[in-house]
This record gives C-alpha cells, sequence and structure tokens, in this order.
C-alpha cells in the first residue's frame, strides 16, 4: 500500500511494490519485521551490526549494547508491532513505511500511526535505522495534536 495525503489524513492506495515488500527487502530487514511482530528481543538485536546506529524519532540509540535495551524497552516492553505498507530502494537504503500499533502511550498521536523505517545495511546486518513519523503535508510542526 501507498500512503497518500487526501484532506489532511493519510490513506492507503494500492501500489505493486507494497505487494511483494518481501522480495525487495534485504534477507536481514524481512528478519527484523518478522522478530518485531513476534516481540522477539534476542533475535531483534542479533540483526543489528555491533557499533550500528538507532535514530527513533529523533533520539540515538549508538551500539549493541543501547541498541538493545531500546529494543527490550520500547519494542518488546510495549508490544509494538507494525504491518508493512510499501517498501522503497533509495540508493543504498530500504525504506519500509509501516502502520504501527502497540501498547504506549499514543495520546495525541495519528490514527493510524505510519512510520518510515529508513534501513542502511551493511554486510548482512543492519547498521543505520532511522525512524520517522509520516506525516501529512498541511500537519503541524508539533507531532502531537494540541490536548
Amino acid at each position: 500500500m501507498m500512503a497518500a495525503c487526501v484532506t489532511g489524513q493519510i490513506t492507503m492506495q494500492p501500489d505493486q511494490s507494497s505487494k511483494n515488500w518481501r522480495e525487495i527487502a534485504d534477507d536481514v530487514v524481512v528478519s527484523f519485521v518478522d522478530a518485531v511482530n513476534t516481540f522477539d528481543a534476542d533475535t531483534l538485536t542479533g540483526l543489528f551490526a555491533q557499533n550500528a546506529h538507532v535514530n527513533d524519532q529523533l533520539r540515538d540509540f549508538w551500539g549493541i549494547d543501547a541498541i538493545g535495551d531500546w529494543i527490550r524497552n520500547e519494542i518488546v516492553g510495549v508490544r509494538f508491532s507494525m504491518d508493512v505498507l510499501q517498501a522503497r530502494r533509495h540508493y543504498s537504503d530500504l525504506i519500509l513505511l509501516a502502520k504501527v500499533s502497540g501498547d504506549f502511550d499514543s495520546t495525541g498521536l495519528p490514527d493510524p500511526m505510519i512510520l518510515s523505517f529508513n534501513f542502511l545495511v551493511h554486510a548482512g546486518k543492519v547498521a543505520r535505522l532511522i525512524i520517522l513519523l509520516t506525516r501529512t503535508d498541511d500537519a503541524e510542526p508539533d507531532i502531537r495534536k494540541a490536548l
């Protein structure tokens, strides 16, 4: 599925690449999605390079120890799950667009919440992962709605 902006909301539209995202994704990225959705912290941690970098909503996690803590607390700990809607290659990166859910505080966050997962894979491991909220063109600068 491809996210598109329609009257300030994100809607899903058919997209050929989304139906075959596993075919264009690296094996380690397919394993990442599967491990996220089965809440498997050990497998997830093992997919990252020793000196990998994760940036989750502008917060940095450097190295396998920090990333392992992030996985245990913010992925597995809140039963975070993802439904991949689209995959796209951009130079050396693979970008997944996914609808996400979990047991985290979603106060003021968009529903559905669509995140962009930007992977750089090196030597069969995730070397860099940047996660950003996908927003509509008319979104306010702050990601949370005014309460």
